[in-house]
């Protein structure tokens, strides 16, 4: 596991984990430029069409508006300040109920310098609650106090799709099994031999083609640690699959990490055509 960060004054570490062939894993196995043009010359061509806030502090593509929502959702965010200013999101459909929420700071693959104003921030998430209405809203809003946002109507699908993962009948088995591989002075590859069962869990309607992600982003919710990890690229290649994750850090994370990865293996190794997990060093 390589762990990248520092410790806070209140003693939580935020770090970066990027997933890559380390101790665990090796044992687990823009802005449209405009300038003056004379009545005879050409007009430049416009750039694309932006909805933005009041202020213009964030906005998105204008083509956002009444747009089918994918799951996974993504949208892209272009930021119009210098300041680190982090961007909370929310679905909804028309009967109100919350679909999938978040926020850009949860996901540590965001840019933590060089805050050049007009610079993206991408939003990617797996909604998981099911919406109950083809009508809905995203609604974007910026950190940093009273700040307006925008609100963007969409379409939704109520189609559903299930996800299976695999879990302990005895999590205290794992957790302990997971402790005793750690605190070991050898390291072989983490294989507990545990007693699984199969979870179905139905979500709203994804795209086949991200099975591996909303497998993976099913482990994670199901079986949580102390702050957010999350699933941001996957791909299969062969009978290999290919898994990216970002997460927070804390004090024993490598218990939590040794725990989840576990699941995540044999939940993906559980897909049909699938014989291998790889997790790949982030971007």
């Amino acid at each position: 596991m390589c762990i990248r960060g520092s410790v806070s004054n209140g003693g939580r570490m935020r770090r970066r984990l990027l997933i890559l062939g380390c101790a665990i894993i090796s044992a687990l196995a823009c802005s449209p430029s405009m300038d003056a043009q004379s009545p005879s010359e050409t007009p430049a061509a416009k750039g694309p069409e932006k909805l933005c806030a009041p202020g213009k502090l964030i906005c998105v593509s204008k083509s956002a508006t009444n747009s089918q929502v994918s799951n996974p959702f993504r949208i892209d965010v272009e930021v119009n300040s210098a300041d680190d200013i982090q961007v909370a999101w929310e679905i909804r459909d028309s009967t109100g109920q919350v679909l999938e929420s978040s926020s850009t700071g949860d996901y540590v693959n965001q840019p933590t310098e060089n805050f050049s104003v007009g610079r993206t921030l991408h939003v990617q998430a797996f909604i998981f609650t099911p919406a109950k209405s083809e009508r809905g809203t995203v609604t974007l809003t910026p950190s940093g106090g009273d700040l307006p946002g925008i609100t963007i109507p969409v379409h939704l699908t109520t189609a559903k799709s299930t996800v299976t993962i695999l879990m302990p009948d005895k999590p205290d088995e794992l957790a302990d099994s997971a402790s005793d591989w750690v605190q070991g002075e050898k390291h072989p590859k983490f294989d507990p031999k545990l007693n699984l069962r199969t979870r179905q869990i139905e979500i709203m309607q994804f795209d086949q083609a991200a099975i591996i992600g909303a497998t993976v982003e099913a482990v994670l919710r199901s079986w949580p640690g102390q702050g957010p990890w999350h699933a941001t690229h996957w791909r299969q290649g062969g009978s290999t699959a290919h898994v990216t994750l970002v997460a927070d850090g804390w004090a024993g994370v490598t218990y939590y990490a040794t725990e989840v990865n576990y699941l995540i293996e044999k939940s993906v190794l559980n897909l049909p055509g699938v014989k291998k997990l790889v997790f790949d060093r982030g971007p």
